[in-house]
C-alpha cells in the first residue's frame, strides 16, 4: 500500500494546526529554556571564576607570621613535592598624604610572567621601574587616581624607596575579586580604600610578609569543589609539618638576636653612665675651680687691686660653659634614663615573647571568594526546585493539547485503520508532530537558555566582582534532561492517549464521541438559590460541572503558574526584608570597635576620653567576642561568635532577644545561652538541649541552650560573664567595644571618627553597622536581578497557559458556540459564554495559587538558604496583589484575542455533521 498520501497528511498537520503546534512548541522551549538556564547559571559562575582564578594563577595558600617569613622558608616551602610555585612576597599598608586614602602595596616582580596572582591589566602598563605603581582600577571609578597621577606615601618607617610613585596602570587582582571591599587594616581609618602594585625592589623590608603557594595537584581540579578543598587541605596540612621546626628556629633566632641587642645596649648604657659620671666629676671639678677662682678675684678687689675686664670675661664665659655642660649633662643623664626604661621594656618584651606560630590561609579564607561562592550556590539551590516545578506545568499543560490532538483525530485514525494500516503507521503522525514540537522547542530553548540567562544573572552581579565575562558552556546533562523531559511532556502523552482509540475498532472511531450526558448539578438541588440564576449563569454553572477534568486542568494550571509568580514576589520580599530586619530591628548598634591586645593602661584611657568627649556619642558596652566551633557529633561543623556582655543590663539597647514567631521578648541570665534560630535549624535544637563547642586550642565545651532568638546572619551564641566563666574557667577577656550614635552620621564622618578612635592605639578597626549592611543590601539586591528572572519566566509560563486553555476550550466546543451564534447572541455575548467560566476557574485558580505560592516559597527558601544566613518566611500582601494582577492581566489579553477568533468563526463548517 503506498504510503506518499499518509506521509503528505502527517507533514500538513502541523501546518494545519499552527496554533497548537507553536503553542506545544512555545511551553516545551519555555520549560526547557528555563530548566537549562537556571541549572546552567551556578555551574557557569564558578566555571568563570574558575577559569580567572587559573589564568592570573591565584595562590592555594597563604603563609604568614608574625614576624615576618625568610628566605630559607620559601626555600624549604619550595621542596615540598605538592608545591608547583611559591613566592615570598611584601605587602604594606599605607597613607596617601593627598587623598587620606588608605593604600595596600603589594610588591610585583616584572621578572616573574607567569607567577603567583598575576594582575589582570585594563589600562596603561604594570610597574617597570622604580617609582611606578599599578592601582586598582577602583581608584578610576570612584575618580580619585587616573594614569599619569602622581601620590605620595606616609609609610611612617622606612619601607620603600621612594616616597612618590606614578601610576603607569590600572589593574584588577585575583586577591581582591569584590569590587568594594579591600579588607581591614591598623593604621587610619582602619579600612584599606585601594590596593596597588610596586616595584619588589622598591620594598626595604628585610623579611617577607607572605609566602604565596600554587600546588600542582589542584591544577585540575575546580575551585570551590570539595575535591580542590580537600587536596588544599591536606598539603597545608604537610607543609605545617615540615616548616614546624622554622617556627622554634625563628624563635630561638629571634630571641638570640634580641639579647645580644639588649646586652649591646646594657654595654652602651654602661659606657654611657661612666661617661656621665665622668662628666659629673669633671663639672664638679671645674665647679670647684670656679669657685675658688671668684673667691680669689673678690679677696684681689678687696684690697683694692685693679682686676682687668679681660680676667673677669674669662670667669664669666668659663662659668657659662660649666652652665651649658651641666645642662648638657642633664639631658644626657634623662636620655640614659629613658633608654635604660626602653631597653626594660624591650627586655621584658622579649623574656614575655611567646613562640611565634605560622599561619596558614587557604582561598575561603578570603571573603570575597567565599561570598562569590555562596552567591552561586544560592542560584544552584534556586535551581533545584523551581525549574522543576516550571516543567511540571509545562507537562500538564503539554498533555492537555496532545489528549485534546488525539480526540481531534478519532474519525481520521478510524478511517486509516478501515483502510488497512496498521497501528504503527497511524501513530507516526503523533510521534512526528510531538517529536518535532519537542525537539525545536528544547533546541530554541536550548539556545537561549544557556546563553541569556546565566548572561543576564551574571551581570547582575557585575556591580559586584571584579571578573572577566561569563564563560557560556553547554552542560551535556542538562541538553539530555531537557530534551527526555520534553518527550515526556508531548510523545508520551500522546501516546498514552493514543493507545485506547488504537486499541477500538474503526466503526467506532469513525462515529463522533456521544457527548458527556447532562445532569443536575449540587446547585439546582438548592432551590432557593438556583431559582435566583439568570439562563446565563444557569449554563455556566453547568458547563464548569459538566467538564470536570478541562475544569480540574485550567484550576491547577492557572494556580501553578500563579504560584510561581508569587514565589518570584515573596523572595524578592524575602530577600529584600534582611537588611531592615537584622540591622534596624534586632541590632540596635551604630558601630563596632575591635580593641588592640597590647595597648596599655595609658593607651586604654585615651580611647575612653576620645569616645567619651565626641559630639555624637550615646552609649557603649564592652563585649568579649570568641571565635569557637559547634561540634556536635553526625553535623558539619559550623563557626559560631559566643559574645559575653559586660554589663547584661545594657543588652537589650544593643541588641533585642526575641522568637520569631511569638515576639516573645528574652533577657540573658545565668542559667544557659541564648542561639540564633538558624544554629537550632541545623543541629536540631530545642530550648533546653546541650551544645557542645570547642575553641582553637581548648577543650570540648558544654553549653545549655536557654532561648533561641530571631537572627539572619550568621551565628552566634550569648552568654553572661558569669556563666562564661563557668564554661571556660577564665574570665572573658573584653576585647569588642559597641557604640551607639544620637544622630546619623555621613561616609566622610564615619572615617574620619575611625581615624580619632584608632589614633589612641586602643582601637585596631572600626567597623559600621551601616557598611555592613549597605555591602548586605548590595549582595541581596544582585539576588534580586534572578527573582525578576523568576518572575517574568513564571508570567511568560502564565499567559501560554491560559492561552492554550482557553484555545482548547474553544477548539472543544465550537459546534456549541456556533450553535449559540444561529441562535442569535452577539459576538461579545458568545465571548462572555466561555470567559464567564474562565474567569470563575482563574479566581479558583488564584486562590489555590496564593496557597501554593506560600508552601513553594517556604520550601525554595529553604533550599536556598546557606549555612550562614536565614531568609525570613514574609510575603507583602501587595505581592500577592501584583501576581493576582498580572493572571488576571493575562486572562484578559487572551480574551481578546479569541474574542476576534470567535468573531470569524464558520458556522456552517462548524455545524456540519460528523456523518
Amino acid at each position: 500500500m503506498s504510503k506518499k498520501a499518509l506521509r503528505k497528511s502527517n507533514t500538513r498537520e502541523v501546518f494545519q494546526s499552527k496554533a497548537r503546534f507553536f503553542s506545544i512548541l512555545l511551553i516545551i522551549l519555555l520549560g526547557v529554556c528555563f530548566y537549562a538556564g537556571i541549572k546552567a547559571t551556578g555551574p557557569d559562575m564558578v566555571n568563570t571564576a574558575d577559569t580567572y582564578y587559573k589564568d592570573q594563577h591565584l595562590m592555594d595558600t597563604k603563609i604568614v607570621s608574625p614576624t615576618g617569613l625568610e628566605e630559607k622558608d620559601l626555600e624549604l616551602v619550595k621542596e615540598n613535592k605538592a608545591v608547583e610555585q611559591a613566592e615570598g612576597s611584601y605587602t604594606l599598608d599605607v597613607t596617601d598624604k593627598r587623598e587620606n586614602n588608605v593604600i595596600r602595596l603589594m610588591s610585583y616582580d616584572k621578572e616573574a610572567k607567569s607567577g603567583l596572582n598575576q594582575p589582570r591589566l585594563l589600562t596603561g602598563r604594570l610597574p617597570e621601574k622604580s617609582g611606578e605603581i599599578a592601582i586598582d582600577n577602583r581608584g578610576e571609578e570612584l575618580d580619585k587616581y587616573k594614569v599619569g597621577d602622581k601620590i605620595t606615601f606616609d609609610t611612617g618607617k622606612d619601607q620603600l624607596k621612594k616616597e612618590t610613585y606614578t601610576i603607569v596602570g590600572l589593574v584588577n587582582s585575583p586577591l581582591y575579586i569584590d569590587k568594594v571591599s579591600r579588607g581591614n587594616t591598623n593604621i587610619g581609618k582602619g579600612s584599606i580604600d585601594f590596593f596597588g602594585l610596586v616595584p619588589k625592589s622598591d620594598v626595604t623590608l628585610d623579611v617577607y610578609t607572605e609566602i604565596y603557594v600554587g600546588y600542582n595537584n589542584t591544577d585540575d581540579l575546580i575551585s570551590y569543589s570539595d575535591a580542590y578543598k580537600k587536596q588544599v587541605s591536606k598539603n597545608e596540612k604537610i607543609l605545617k609539618e615540615e616548616l614546624k621546626p622554622r617556627e622554634k628556629t625563628q624563635f630561638e633566632t629571634i630571641q638570640k638576636e634580641g639579647m645580644e641587642k639588649i646586652v649591646e645596649g646594657k654595654n652602651q648604657l654602661s659606657d654611657g653612665e661612666k661617661t656621665i659620671t665622668e662628666g659629673k666629676q669633671q663639672l664638679e671639678a671645674g665647679k670647684e675651680e670656679l669657685t675658688k677662682q671668684k673667691e680669689g678675684l673678690k679677696l684681689a678687689e678687696s684690697m683694692g687691686q685693679v682686676i682687668p675686664a679681660e680676667n673677669k670675661a674669662a670667669l664669666q664665659e668659663a662659668e657659662k660653659k660649666l652652665t651649658e655642660q651641666e645642662d648638657s649633662l642633664l639631658k644626657e643623664e634623662k636620655k640614659l634614663t629613658d633608654n635604660k626604661q626602653e631597653l626594660a621594656d624591650k627586655e621584658k618584651e622579649l623574656n614575655d615573647m611567646k613562640q611565634p606560630k605560622y599561619m596558614y590561609y587557604d582561598r575561603d579564607d578570603n571573603p570575597a571568594y567565599s561570598e562569590y561562592n555562596d552567591n552561586a550556590d544560592r542560584i544552584s539551590s534556586i535551581a533545584t526546585v523551581f525549574p522543576v516545578f516550571f516543567f511540571m506545568i509545562a507537562a500538564l499543560i503539554c498533555l492537555t493539547t496532545m489528549t485534546r490532538m488525539v480526540d481531534e483525530k478519532r474519525g481520521e485514525i478510524g478511517t486509516l485503520k478501515a483502510l488497512g494500516y496498521s497501528n504503527f503507521e497511524i501513530a507516526q503522525k503523533f510521534i512526528l508532530y510531538a517529536t518535532l514540537a519537542s525537539i525545536i522547542g528544547s533546541a530554541l530553548g536550548l539556545v537561549i537558555g544557556f546563553n541569556v540567562f546565566p548572561t543576564v544573572i551574571f551581570n547582575a552581579y557585575g556591580s559586584l566582582y571584579n571578573l572577566p565575562p561569563v564563560i557560556i558552556t553547554y552542560y551535556v546533562s542538562y541538553i539530555i534532561q531537557s530534551i527526555i523531559v520534553a518527550l515526556l511532556c508531548t510523545l508520551l502523552s500522546s501516546m498514552i492517549v493514543l493507545r485506547v482509540d488504537l486499541l477500538s475498532t474503526p466503526a467506532v472511531l469513525m462515529r463522533p464521541k456521544a457527548p458527556k450526558p447532562g445532569k443536575r448539578i449540587l446547585l439546582e438541588r438548592i432551590r432557593p438559590l438556583w431559582s435566583r440564576f439568570n439562563f446565563n449563569q444557569k449554563v455556566t454553572a453547568r458547563n464548569l460541572f459538566r467538564y470536570k477534568q478541562r475544569m480540574l486542568m485550567t484550576v491547577l494550571g492557572i494556580a501553578g503558574c500563579m504560584a510561581m509568580i508569587i514565589t518570584g514576589f515573596g523572595l524578592k520580599d524575602s530577600i529584600g526584608d534582611i537588611v531592615d530586619i537584622q540591622f534596624s530591628k534586632i541590632w540596635h548598634y551604630d558601630a563596632t570597635v575591635t580593641y588592640n591586645p597590647d595597648a596599655t593602661k595609658q593607651e586604654t584611657a585615651d580611647y575612653e576620653k576620645e569616645r567619651d568627649e565626641l559630639d555624637i556619642y550615646s552609649s557603649h558596652l564592652a563585649l568579649s567576642q570568641k571565635t569557637v566551633e559547634v561540634v556536635n557529633s553526625g553535623y558539619k561543623k559550623q563557626e559560631v561568635i559566643v559574645d559575653t556582655p559586660k554589663d547584661v543590663s545594657q543588652l537589650k539597647t544593643f541588641i533585642t532577644f526575641k522568637d520569631r514567631k511569638t515576639d516573645e521578648l528574652y533577657k540573658l541570665d545565668d542559667s544557659g545561652v541564648i542561639i540564633n534560630e538558624k544554629l537550632s535549624k541545623l543541629y536540631h535544637l530545642e530550648e533546653g538541649d546541650t551544645l557542645k563547642i570547642k575553641a582553637s586550642g581548648d577543650d570540648v565545651r558544654e553549653v545549655k541552650v536557654k532561648h533561641i532568638v530571631e537572627n539572619y546572619a550568621m551565628h552566634f551564641i550569648y552568654m553572661t560573664p558569669a556563666y562564661y566563666e563557668k564554661i571556660f574557667g577564665e574570665a572573658p577577656d573584653y576585647n569588642v567595644d559597641l557604640l551607639n550614635f544620637n544622630q546619623e552620621i555621613s561616609e566622610k564622618q564615619e572615617e574620619k571618627l575611625a581615624e580619632q578612635l584608632m589614633d589612641t592605639k586602643k582601637a585596631i578597626n572600626v567597623t559600621y553597622t551601616s557598611q555592613i549592611g549597605k555591602a548586605m543590601d548590595d549582595t541581596m539586591g544582585s539576588l534580586n536581578i534572578v527573582v525578576w528572572v523568576l518572575i517574568v519566566s513564571a508570567a511568560l509560563l502564565a499567559f501560554i497557559v491560559l492561552y492554550n486553555l482557553t484555545n482548547i476550550n474553544i477548539s472543544e466546543r465550537i459546534r456549541e458556540l456556533s450553535t449559540i451564534k444561529v441562535l442569535g447572541f452577539y459576538d461579545k455575548e458568545v465571548t462572555m459564554y466561555v470567559y464567564r467560566e474562565n474567569n470563575i476557574l482563574t479566581v479558583l485558580g488564584i486562590l489555590l495559587g496564593c496557597v501554593l505560592g506560600k508552601v513553594l516559597h517556604g520550601f525554595v527558601l529553604q533550599t536556598a538558604e546557606v549555612d550562614m544566613m536565614m531568609f525570613p518566611m514574609t510575603i507583602h500582601g501587595i505581592s500577592y496583589l501584583y501576581s493576582a494582577a498580572l493572571t488576571i492581566l493575562f486572562s484578559l489579553v487572551v480574551m481578546y484575542f479569541m474574542h476576534r477568533r470567535l468573531k470569524k468563526v464558520d458556522m456552517i463548517e462548524a455545524l456540519k455533521s460528523n456523518e
